[in-house]
């Protein structure tokens, strides 16, 4: 896999998004949430909505269809505040 992309629309606030995945390396990828214009084109690339890491392939894939699935019928913030909380408590815990 050298990475995945999906177009949402939230259909609770009719907002679109993209949902890119990414291998950065061996071990290592990252699944980005961007909100983004009529034409899919992400407004701020530089800075996503959502960025979260994981270590395999597998769970990056179910974590970018998980998003993809998520998001078309949640209200986005709520979705993306659950994520960074759980990615918080994750390297809280680590430490």
């Amino acid at each position: 896999m050298k990475g995945l992309f999906n177009k949402v629309k939230n259909f609770p606030t009719r907002r679109r998004y993209v949902i890119s995945t990414i291998r950065k390396s061996e071990d290592l990828f990252e699944t980005a949430v961007f909100e983004a214009n009529f034409f899919y084109f992400p407004r701020y690339l530089s800075k996503p909505d959502l960025a979260l890491e994981t270590h395999t392939r597998d769970d990056a894939r179910d974590l970018h269809y998980l998003l993809a699935d998520r998001l078309t019928r949640e209200i986005p913030d709520r979705l993306f505040l659950e994520y960074r909380q759980a990615s918080s408590h994750r390297r809280a815990s680590k430490i």
